[in-house]
């Protein structure tokens, strides 16, 4: 068995730790979707309803982002930049709902999408040049 001799973290583990927040966010959003939403005190039972699915996809991206990372050997920078997609749209989404009044300003609230931001910088800079993998040199023709 190899040992690998990099000391650095690789895009696995980057990927395990980014799909790590949709599954603690779609937690929150099953356990208590009135405090973990920005308008939650406004929710009506059909806003609970979709709180609940909301999360409920969430938990399965953050699984599907960990499912790949530990399955997927070779072209691994393809998923982690469809996943840098799929946190940078969320952020879109919640500057979309400041800037439309949809949601209601706070300082905490800009904190708080500052945590995707960072895992979408993370997963694009881990994924901008594919590892390459070891060849055995006695295997070339």
């Amino acid at each position: 068995m190899e040992e690998n001799e990099e000391l650095g973290i690789g895009l696995s583990a980057i990927m395990k730790l980014t799909g790590f927040l949709p599954i603690m966010i779609g937690t929150t959003f099953l356990l208590s979707p009135r405090t973990a939403i920005a308008v939650g005190p406004n929710l009506t039972e059909y806003g609970i309803f979709v709180s609940m699915y909301v999360g409920v996809f969430a938990i399965f991206i953050g699984l599907t982002q960990w499912f790949v990372s530990i399955y997927v050997k070779e072209n691994l920078h393809i998923f982690g930049r469809l996943f840098a997609l799929g946190l940078g749209s969320t952020v879109l989404l919640e500057v979309y709902g400041w800037t439309s009044s949809l949601i209601e300003f706070e300082l905490k609230f800009l904190f708080a999408t500052m945590i995707p931001v960072t895992a979408t910088f993370l997963l694009l800079m881990y994924s901008i040049t594919p590892e390459q993998s070891k060849t055995n040199k006695n295997n070339e023709i």
